[in-house]
């Protein structure tokens, strides 16, 4: 499987669950993408990153991946909202910080978009053809945080971890401390709801 995306996180998740893929990241500009519902945003960018690479695949590294029985190609896209609002990554640490105190004690929502594309019926006599099916969901999972002082914050964006994720904060990391509880995929927040790949890779016959 290739994973379209230079997430570090999304690249330790599918080590962690023994999926066998390989990185190659998107040209797409996410500021393009001007979409106010967050939920079309970040499946309209996950189909655009996935659409990307596939891209990159069928004119430049055919040869590499083209021979194997079973090709697919995965791409995500996340975002927090909260309060009616998206928020993707902070822009800076002053924004990290107002984020996350006004995050102390409340909920907000990470979206995140997938887009699973395939080479269904592989026969020799289709070795150059591209990929032709495709799945795709936004799955949802809901983040409850406990209460956060400003010492307990500002702490935590010195440490530059806010600045990497949707929302302001990573589950995996430094910021657990602070989720209180989820409702939904746990994986999901740190960027591929691997229950929903699991489904796509048996839907796709993979």
């Amino acid at each position: 499987m290739i994973l379209a995306s230079a997430s570090k996180a999304r690249h330790q998740l599918l080590e962690n669950v023994g999926i066998s893929h390989r990185v190659i990241a998107s040209d797409v500009d996410e500021d393009t993408f001007k979409e106010s519902d967050p939920l079309t945003l970040v499946e309209s960018l996950s189909i655009a990153k996935a659409q990307s690479v596939a891209t990159k695949i069928i004119t430049k590294y055919k040869d590499q991946y083209f021979h194997f029985e079973n090709l697919a190609l995965l791409a995500c896209d996340s975002v927090f909202e909260f309060e009616g609002e998206i928020f993707g990554k902070p822009r800076n640490t002053q924004e990290a910080i107002y984020r996350l105190l006004r995050m102390s004690s409340k909920s907000g929502y990470i979206h995140t978009g997938h887009c699973f594309l395939f080479r269904p019926n592989f026969k020799e006599d289709n070795y150059k053809k591209e990929f032709r099916g495709m799945l795709k969901k936004v799955v949802t999972t809901k983040v409850s945080f406990s209460k956060m002082t400003l010492d307990d914050i500002r702490l935590y964006v010195s440490t530059g971890e806010p600045l990497q994720c949707a929302g302001g904060f990573a589950l995996e990391g430094k910021g657990a401390v602070f989720i209180k509880s989820l409702d939904g995929c746990y994986s999901n927040v740190i960027g591929i709801s691997l229950p929903w790949l699991k489904t796509a890779f048996f839907e796709a016959k993979i």
